[in-house]
């Protein structure tokens, strides 16, 4: 009998032990939580994109399936963005790792810019060129 209730005693010291850690782990995701929610909601207004923004993020993350080029974003936004704002059917294309062919459609008619990207070491910088071309991707690779 004795080696019963030591069992019983063992048990329940056992779920309290445990029901005890559980609820401090729960309180803690809570707070983990609530802490989560509150800067998603505090930063729902940095969220907000600019048409700029949504232009080089479709472009580079989207198409190019690149989440890591911020400077090739920055290019497009700032110096292509203001050029092609009122483009159709804009795509980019990586040819190399510093050379990608934007195409778009101009009022109906197609055309293509090569953008590349190079270091200025003087600068200790990336810099991009563009350059307008006559042979879009079919032309260009497909011969």
């Amino acid at each position: 009998m004795t080696k019963l209730k030591l069992s019983i005693k063992l048990l329940i010291l056992f779920v309290l032990i445990t029901s005890s850690s559980c609820s401090n782990k729960g309180n803690e995701n809570t707070e983990d939580g609530s802490n989560d929610r509150e800067e998603r909601s505090g930063n729902s207004d940095d969220t907000t994109m600019t048409p700029e923004e949504v232009f080089s993020s479709a472009l580079v993350q989207d198409i190019l399936g690149d989440e890591e080029d911020v400077d090739l974003q920055y290019y497009l936004e700032e110096e292509i963005y203001p050029l092609l704002s009122t483009a159709g059917k804009v795509t980019i294309d990586r040819i190399s790792s510093s050379l990608y062919l934007l195409s778009f459609q101009e009022n109906g008619i197609q055309k293509n810019i090569l953008i590349k990207k190079f270091f200025d070491p003087q600068n200790t910088e990336i810099k991009f060129e563009r350059t307008e071309t006559q042979s879009g991707p079919e032309n260009q690779f497909l011969k």
